[in-house]
């Protein structure tokens, strides 16, 4: 999320029962990360982002293969290794992003 600049970022309200937002302030206190930060995290373990079906980048290939070990033993929602899974998920996601578009620049360089 820190690489995306705010203009490229969405924004969404919502609102917290009572109380709710206490409880993830304390919890992110206790984590020395922002608000924001912490609702994020949260978001992304629960809504990772979609696996293409083939992916032929190594890179990505070693970390969603990394993940798929991780989430074999049923790791608790939350826990160390659910982040570590779904961080693994998400740079993955990310890497075959670029090199997609690298590919696509690549293309049309060709053409020109």
């Amino acid at each position: 999320m820190k690489n995306q600049s705010i203009q490229n970022q969405d924004k969404f309200i919502v609102r917290l029962p009572t109380g709710l937002r206490d409880r993830i302030r304390m919890v992110a206190e206790t984590k020395h990360r922002s608000m924001n930060a912490e609702v994020v995290a949260l978001l992304e373990e629960n809504y990772p982002a979609p696996v293409p079906e083939q992916v032929n980048e190594p890179a990505a290939r070693i970390l969603l293969w990394l993940a798929a070990r991780i989430r074999r033993r049923d790791p608790k929602p939350g826990s160390t290794r659910e982040r570590q899974a779904a961080l693994y998920e998400s740079i993955a996601s990310d890497v075959i992003t670029r090199m997609s578009a690298i590919d696509r620049f690549d293309q049309d360089d060709a053409r020109d």
